[in-house]
């Protein structure tokens, strides 16, 4: 950039408006080179006009380009749209921005402060998305084909820059290196455009539309593939707060769910409508905060936000649907609900504006620490979208300083959508994540069975190289044949009782599991996916050392608790079966379907042989997966989607088998037998969604009646064995005594 400052241009050229918007372009390194006097000319004769935008303002439309001879625009801040809209509501809501831009300033105070719908929602599709560094040609709305009209729109706060094409033209040919930029920034422009095709739209559209875009620097999503269902974020939620702040079931988009909460918007429309100061944005927290002791209950900032973020809490009427008797505790309890002089509000408020403030004022997030599956998480919208890669970001900042090959596959990845995100940890979120403590348990566990067998077995073959014969070895008194007598493993004996210190031990932790998830205090050491990845843990070892513990002897009573205990283990192998595969198939596959189906639709022209064999192979398959989904009863739907899992590598063979005999080339047959699989897969669906609640709980049938039944019997059976020793010490103590 040339000099350091304001450039020297002189006042009687510029008005202050002008100088303003100069100094800000001459910051832009796409100027960068252009003498000082050039670009003051362009301004003072309006070449160039730098212009700022409220959200929601049309920029430019079918008939302002008509009149308009700056055609070419530069985004400097914020981001600028273009949609298709319905023609009435386009020309309604030009008509009221006319009307309102003739008004003055005491005119719009008279307003309703109530704003009007995001033009992003009442858009019938969003189509593209230009951001800082932008460059993007207005006129070009009169190529958008179809009856409705497009138009350009401000989708938060936006300064642009309007350059004439005469402008444009001169500045090109006086200055090669403007021309380069000006290249390049309109291929970067054209290459994103089109890319934005077929699925991609669709995330592209959600992107606008749902309010993402101005999202803060994190959302939060929940992952439908690892979801179980269980509400325990939203009942966490509430216990903190006594009305919960968050509301599954929100803005989905294939395998992720844009839960109804507070997104932190960079344009707060919540905060404009309140007369009262009562919402504001804390810079210095990040966040969007209410202050409940001066809150009136007017209603504004919910009505504002678009995305359902905020709720009105009844506190006077308890026959209110939306009244909530531990919110309206906690605040008496502050002490924010008090009224009159010296208070914050004049009346008595009837509610209280509720909403995720991401839990600032704790150590954690109370609805991410308490999800047991890692299902919701704190993501960037960023990660998520990337409307633009990072290389074409910094280009733009850069001022297109250089030439750049995109790559289609940075640009909305679908893969996020289709497959699931794949994070386990709570991505950004505030948590105490604990990863470290389930790895070593889950070590040790294995390790200490793996040596327990290894000594089980060298008992029995290697009798003079187990740990047992060294140890009696240490006695100076023994004697090698005596001693290779009492090397055994039976029931009762040191290994033995060992093991099942260790395996009730472990079962005990492994049951605890449901206190310990409810329970607030084991929140402050870690999030619930820690205590969940315990229970897997103890559930799967502390069996293990059982089995051992009863060395296979199972010829009395006792042998009830460890087939009781087998029933659980088996029941929760099919819990944990089914919580992988049933959330992962039973939610948001459309958007995943609909890409694998465009795919073969365009394979099917050029390779129609191969093609018709793949949807003949996805046809004979979804028959069947239909006359399960009619007829089938739970538990043969069950055992229908276990085969199903059992045969996938046997039917691999056969799909590979039939597509392989086409004539289609190896990189066409593979692709057709991986989305052949995973259309299958998908088939699945139909036998799963009208189930999927069944079949996640049907296993707790079985799983927690005997799971107290085991509990119920081994502790009987200590008790018996605590017996037994207390009376063999009271002999031995009589023995000694001579009584």
């Amino acid at each position: 950039m040339e000099g350091g400052g304001p450039p020297p241009a002189s006042p009687a050229m510029l008005t202050p408006e002008l100088q303003e918007g100069y100094e800000q372009l001459r910051q832009l390194n796409i100027f960068d080179g252009v003498p000082h006097e050039v670009l003051g000319a362009a301004l003072s004769s309006g070449g160039i006009q730098r212009r700022s935008f409220a959200r929601d303002i049309i920029i430019a439309d079918p008939s302002s380009i008509q009149n308009d001879s700056a055609s070419i625009c530069y985004v400097i801040q914020g981001q600028v749209a273009v949609a298709v809209f319905d023609a009435g509501e386009l020309e309604q809501r030009r008509a009221e921005q006319q009307r309102r831009a003739q008004m003055n300033e005491k005119e719009r105070q008279e307003l309703s402060l109530l704003p009007p719908p995001p033009l992003a929602r009442t858009a019938k599709k969003n189509l593209a998305l230009f951001m800082e560094g932008d460059l993007f040609n207005a006129k070009s709305l009169a190529s958008v084909a179809g009856d409705n009209p497009a138009a350009f729109y401000a989708v938060g706060p936006a300064v642009v820059a309007f350059i004439d094409n005469a402008t444009m033209a001169n500045l090109a040919s006086t200055y090669p290196f403007f021309e380069a930029r000006f290249r390049r920034a309109i291929e970067s422009a054209y290459a994103r455009l089109g890319n934005v095709t077929g699925v991609k739209q669709e995330l592209l559209d959600f992107f606008v539309r749902q309010g993402i875009s101005v999202a803060g620097p994190t959302v939060r999503v929940r992952q439908l593939d690892r979801c179980i269902d269980c509400k325990m974020c939203e009942k966490a939620c509430e216990d903190r707060y006594g009305s919960k702040r968050l509301t599954l079931g929100g803005y989905q988009l294939g395998m992720i769910d844009f839960v109804y909460t507070c997104r932190t918007c960079s344009d707060q429309r919540c905060v404009s409508g309140c007369e009262y100061d009562s919402i504001k944005f804390d810079a210095s927290r990040g966040e969007v905060v209410i202050n409940e002791a001066t809150c009136v209950g007017c209603t504004m900032c919910a009505q504002s936000c678009p995305f359902h973020a905020i709720e009105m809490v009844d506190i006077e009427d308890p026959s209110h649907p939306n009244h909530r008797t531990a919110f309206k505790a906690r605040l008496d309890e502050a002490g924010s609900l008090k009224f009159g002089p010296g208070t914050g509000r004049v009346a008595r408020p009837r509610r209280i504006a509720n909403k995720c403030d991401h839990c600032v004022q704790f150590f954690d997030q109370a609805c991410v620490s308490a999800c047991p599956t890692s299902a919701l998480i704190e993501i960037s919208p960023e990660q998520l979208f990337r409307e633009r890669s990072a290389s074409a970001r910094t280009l733009a900042e850069a001022g297109y300083d250089r030439d750049l090959r995109p790559d289609k596959k940075e640009l909305l990845p679908t893969q996020p959508f289709t497959r699931g995100i794949g994070v386990k940890d709570g991505g950004k979120a505030k948590i105490r994540r604990g990863k470290v403590l389930p790895v070593i348990c889950w070590a040790l566990g294995l390790a200490t069975f793996v040596l327990a067998v290894a000594e089980v077995v060298l008992r029995a073959y290697w009798p003079t190289r187990s740990l047992q014969y060294f140890w009696l070895m240490n006695d100076p008194n023994a004697v090698q044949g005596i001693i290779l007598e009492k090397i055994r493993f039976v029931p009762g004996d040191e290994l033995a009782m060992w093991c099942g210190y260790l395996g009730t031990l472990l079962m005990m932790v492994a049951t605890a599991y449901p206190m310990m998830r409810r329970m607030k205090i084991f929140r402050r050491v870690a999030a619930n996916t820690m205590y969940f990845d315990l229970h897997m843990m103890s559930g799967t070892v502390g069996p293990m050392f059982i089995v051992l513990h009863a060395a296979f002897k199972l010829d009395n009573w006792v042998a009830l608790a460890f087939w009781a205990m087998v029933i659980v283990v088996l029941s929760g192998v099919i819990g944990r079966y089914l919580y992988t595969q049933v959330p992962d198939l039973a939610h948001g596959r459309d958007l995943e379907d609909l890409e694998h189906k465009r795919a073969l639709a365009d394979l099917r022209s050029s390779h129609p042989e191969a093609t018709a064999i793949a949807e003949g192979i996805i046809a004979e398959h979804q028959r069947a997966a239909a006359r399960v989904a009619r007829n089938a009863g739970l538990m043969y739907a069950l055992l229908w989607i276990v085969s199903e899992d059992v045969r996938r590598p046997t039917r691999w063979l056969s799909r590979r088998h039939k597509i392989g005999k086409s004539s289609a080339p190896k990189a066409v047959k593979r692709e057709l037998i991986r989305r052949t699989g995973r259309m299958i897969l998908l088939d699945r669906r139909g036998v799963l969604v009208s189930r999927a609640q069944l079949l996640l709980h049907s296993w707790k049938i079985v799983h927690v009646p005997f799971t107290i039944l085991m509990v119920a019997l081994s502790a009987i059976h200590i008790w018996q064995q605590f017996d037994f020793v207390v009376a063999d010490w009271t002999l031995l103590v009589a023995l000694i005594s001579g009584d």
